[in-house]
């Protein structure tokens, strides 16, 4: 018979407060389930992490890559400003 079918942690806990013997084959079912479920919230949790991070890194790249052609669009225009202050200025001389 198993008594953590089904259960989650918090409901194992509220068991184990109240019947807990500890070194019984009871006690010991619970605490090995415990431990499994809190593995697998984690295991989870860093699934999660490794997707969040993918997504990251994609939004990363679109934003470098923008950035580049930002400054690519910045400099031609400096480019030009620096040419036109050029002719500008051997207009007047």
């Amino acid at each position: 018979m198993s008594y953590v079918a089904e259960k989650n942690k918090n409901e194992i806990l509220e068991a184990m407060a109240g019947t807990a013997q500890p070194g019984s084959a009871i006690h010991e079912q619970q605490k090995s389930a415990i431990l499994v479920r809190c593995t697998e919230d984690i295991e989870d949790a860093f699934q999660e992490l490794g997707s969040q991070l993918t997504e990251s890194v994609i939004a990363t790249e679109k934003m470098s890559n923008r950035i580049y052609w930002l400054n690519v669009v910045l400099a031609i225009a400096s480019l030009t400003g620096a040419i036109a202050t050029v002719v500008i200025a051997y207009k007047t001389v």
